[in-house]
């Protein structure tokens, strides 16, 4: 099975938990707790009142950390597949001190069964184990709708707030790895940072349009929904934890840039969010009500469900339906919101900018080679020859373009190896042109500003092979290199340096709108005539005007992958 499909606008058969496990990214105070919003004793902990109950969180480094904060009620049984409900109340305080369940993933709700290594002869079309970070907490359970706060303080002094969308596609991943840890950005930066898990695959995004009545119109956006209802919580409850809920920044890479980008047309998500960032994720068009309803179909035949009675669903196990999965992606690619719902009610960026949020700021931006994470694998690739260069580029090229392309490249890198060759290709062709489409959009909209940036920092790992990879940048914004060393090597000066640089840009833009630092060239917004982006690397980062710019005018002339592929035309 070829794994490029939870990143990757491409389809993908099914995911297996050895493949989903490859590839999901898994102190004390006290003083009186007096009013709402205030912090107090509770067993040595930190106690804030939210909308629900009060939680206790504990101490880390100066920062005050809350783990698993519920944000919606259970969506098991009757409220599967329904919209998010705010959660049931409590009384007393609520320990919130790890991480709760995350949503049900993969293709079963066994335990996983992490392994130390790869055999060197493991497929080269999988990935080995470079961006492995298992999701932590309770295990999976549909009660999954928990979030996780790191705040200098809980003193009303109402900071910028980042809310983080996890990777994985929309079908695996949580908000607990430790790449994701708050704890630097929150105290180097003085901002709020968040994460959060929401339903995920069959759970999150099966499209049922008018099947049970109507009832279930938005179980495509049930997933999406969740987010929306996480920033309910934000808005409701954030100034308590000392952020400023007029000052929201959603951000995610890969499928989190992807749900981002999504939330930017929806109507239900207006207001909850003043500006967000697309890491490698930007999602023109979602699928269209005839391909996600064939998924649909052939999930109730591998579950032996009819049409007229989709409330059986509600009642089946978690690996019944998980189970069912393989079989209905076979050719429709993974379960995902779709155009025309209630709630998506039309593509994100196609034919043009969401004018629901074109208000709101963007910051867009990917990695030079982010293929290498899918497609290299298997270390002999090293010495891919020209015929086996060719015969990878099928799929991403059309026989009549792709000597133009392979001929492009080398004349432009001309000591590059074919297996960089190949990931620069498959790079420039998905995430990098699609980035520019979405950024173009949002400039020619003329409302809000869009700011582009591309991630240029080599990795050491495996003597430098996988170059610039999927999700290396991760861990510079949130300035966690100490969890990264799997992707990213060693920390070095030269890499906190630049990790430093990038988490107080993130963290400006989360204030104002704007990533220039006093640390960074000056900052244009983008613009389709000199096309502006923030090349960020060790030393000093650099304005360059259309970077890359014959390699994005050649695949614009081929187009968006996600213009051709059947179940993501517009």
């Amino acid at each position: 099975m070829k794994r490029t499909s939870l990143i990757m606008p491409r389809p993908i058969p099914s995911l297996t938990r050895r493949s989903m496990l490859q590839t999901a990214l898994a102190g004390g105070f006290a003083a009186a707790c007096a009013s709402p919003g205030g912090s107090g004793s509770s067993g040595g902990g930190l106690v804030v009142e939210t909308s629900a109950g009060r939680v206790e969180g504990y101490a880390e480094r100066g920062v005050q950390v809350f783990k698993g904060i519920p944000y919606g009620a259970s969506t098991a049984g009757a409220q599967r597949f329904m919209p998010p409900r705010p959660p049931e109340a409590w009384t007393g305080v609520k320990e919130t001190k790890s991480f709760g369940p995350w949503a049900p993933q993969g293709d079963s709700t066994a335990p996983f069964e992490p392994r130390d290594d790869l055999p060197a002869d493991f497929p080269d079309d999988e990935p080995r184990r470079l961006i492995a970070n298992l999701p932590a907490g309770t295990g999976p359970g549909e009660d999954c709708l928990v979030l996780n706060v790191w705040t200098p303080a809980t003193d009303r002094a109402r900071r910028p707030v980042l809310v983080w969308l996890h990777g994985g596609g929309f079908s695996a991943g949580s908000g607990s790895s430790s790449w994701y840890d708050g704890v630097n950005m929150a105290m180097r930066q003085d901002v709020v940072v968040i994460t959060i898990n929401h339903r995920l695959n069959v759970f999150g995004y099966l499209y049922l349009g008018d099947l049970g009545g109507g009832e279930f119109a938005d179980a495509s956006s049930a997933g999406m929904l969740d987010c929306v209802r996480a920033l309910e919580w934000v808005r409701d409850n954030v100034e308590n934890f000392g952020g400023d809920p007029s000052r929201v920044l959603i951000f995610g890479e890969s499928g989190g840039g992807r749900k981002t980008s999504t939330a930017m047309v929806m109507p239900p998500a207006k207001g909850l969010f003043n500006r967000c960032v697309v890491h490698s994720g930007s999602q023109l068009t979602l699928d269209t009500p005839d391909i996600a309803m064939e998924r649909t179909e052939k999930l109730l035949r591998a579950v032996g469900v009819d049409k007229s009675n989709v409330r059986a669903l509600q009642q089946l196990s978690l690996d019944q339906l998980l189970g069912a999965v393989a079989a209905a992606t076979e050719g429709t690619g993974q379960f995902r919101p779709v155009a025309g719902a209630p709630s998506t009610p039309r593509h994100p960026f196609w034919p043009d900018a969401p004018d629901v949020s074109a208000d709101v700021p963007m910051l867009i931006g990917s990695n030079r080679t982010e293929q290498s994470v899918f497609l290299g694998g298997n270390p002999d690739i090293v010495n891919l020859n020209d015929a086996q260069l060719e015969q990878r580029l099928n799929g991403w090229v059309d026989q009549a373009n792709k000597q133009q392309v392979i001929d492009m490249y080398r004349r432009l890198y001309p000591d590059s190896r074919n297996d960089e060759i190949l990931y620069m290709a498959t790079t420039d062709r998905g995430y990098f042109l699609d980035s520019t489409i979405q950024a173009a959009l949002k400039a020619e909209q003329g409302v809000a500003p869009a700011y582009h940036y591309q991630f240029y920092r080599e990795t050491p790992v495996e003597g430098g092979r996988y170059h610039v990879p999927h999700a290396a940048e991760i861990p510079f914004v949130f300035d966690t290199l100490e969890y990264s060393i799997s992707i990213n090597g060693q920390p070095t000066p030269a890499a906190q340096a630049l990790a430093s640089r990038m988490s107080a840009s993130w963290a400006a833009f989360a204030r104002t709108g704007d990533p220039n630092t006093a640390d960074l060239p000056d900052w244009p917004a983008y613009n389709t005539a000199e096309r502006p982006s923030m090349v960020f690397d060790e030393g000093a980062s650099q304005i360059v005007n259309d970077p890359r710019g014959e390699q994005r005018r050649t695949w614009l002339q081929i187009g968006s992958q996600q213009h051709e592929e059947r179940y993501l035309q517009p």
